[in-house]
């Protein structure tokens, strides 16, 4: 006769023993650790609750940590730069005391000069071993420079390369950079004829711009509107159709008994500003035809071009191109 020998109460005692021990190893974790939460199934929204917390404390504490380090880089910093202060204090009182030549004697003189010389090369050796942590605070490698950005706009012009097929005035047209710092400076700008449409066309290469209009008397309207219609050109250079400063025309005077009328003359500014409005271009014999010299004076404002009386116009024209102040 088969028979099944089973134990109900011992079964129930032993399930009771394990959960009792399950809750006496979770009490005891969270005693140790301190944490109700210690693993994702003691409550799984509340896990991610508190692992965000804890990510923010943390990043609230390196925060905390680096304003700490700051400070303490600061104040390296400030009391070596207290010594030097200390220092250049007493140069100045040695300076007024050596001036004194009524009554001080050479040797003392003397005297406050080596101890000059020793207190400036503590303030070189100062510069060069400050430092926090293998890293030097006052030799000038912490420098910084800042460059590019004049009224939101690159720091350089705008240059603007005129194709000599096309006669098109720019003195309508100016050009600037349209994003801050270095990124617009040097970019040339070529303006060139042959494009089918009166807008013509705009492309860029690298960070150089060349503008396709159909004419030579094609309007600075279409100019905008051919760098307008180009996504890439627009993104680095914009123009407007406002007159520069640049087009202030200088007076032609010449000292030459027989030579080229002034009246041939064409002269505008290269840089612009109403400071060159009213300039002169004066020509004075002397020299070497072919061998044309430019003085400017920038306190009267004239451009003095030496010349002979068998100079061309074509040599004068080249000397004071070359002299960089204005465009003739």
């Amino acid at each position: 006769m088969t028979r099944i020998n089973t134990n109900i109460s011992s079964l129930v005692a032993q399930t009771n023993l394990s959960r009792s021990n399950d809750q006496l190893q979770q009490a005891l974790t969270r005693l140790s650790t301190g944490l109700r939460i210690n693993t994702g199934k003691d409550d799984p929204a509340g896990l991610i609750a508190s692992e965000n917390l804890r990510s923010d404390i943390n990043g609230v504490q390196v925060g905390i940590s680096n304003s700490q380090r700051a400070n303490q880089i600061i104040a390296t910093a400030d009391s070596a730069l207290g010594q030097v202060s200390s220092l250049l204090n007493d140069l100045r009182g040695l300076v007024a005391e050596a001036a004194n030549t009524g009554a001080m004697s050479d040797a003392q003189i003397q005297a406050n000069q080596l101890q000059v010389d020793s207190s400036l090369s503590a303030i070189d050796r100062i510069a060069q071993t400050t430092s926090f942590q293998g890293r030097k605070l006052l030799d000038g490698s912490l420098d910084f420079i800042t460059s590019g950005i004049v009224d939101g706009k690159a720091s350089k012009t705008v240059g603007a390369t005129v194709d000599v097929a096309a006669a098109i005035t720019l003195s309508a047209v100016v050009f600037s950079a349209v994003t801050k710092g270095t990124v617009g400076d040097g970019i040339t700008v070529t303006i060139a004829t042959g494009a089918a449409t009166s807008t013509g066309n705009a492309t860029i290469t690298g960070t150089d711009v060349t503008i396709n209009i159909k004419t030579s008397t094609s309007a600075a309207s279409d100019i905008l509107a051919a760098i307008a219609a180009n996504a890439a050109v627009a993104a680095v250079i914009s123009a407007s159709a406002a007159a520069p400063a640049t087009t202030a025309t200088a007076a032609v005077q010449t000292n030459l008994a027989s030579g080229v009328d002034g009246s041939e003359f064409v002269v505008t500014a290269n840089s612009g500003g109403t400071s060159w409005n009213g300039a002169q271009i004066v020509i004075t014999s002397g020299g070497a035809a072919g061998a044309e010299t430019t003085a400017y004076n920038t306190t009267t404002n004239v451009l003095t071009v030496t010349a002979t009386s068998t100079s061309t116009a074509s040599e004068i024209l080249t000397a004071i191109n070359n002299d960089g102040h204005f465009n003739a």
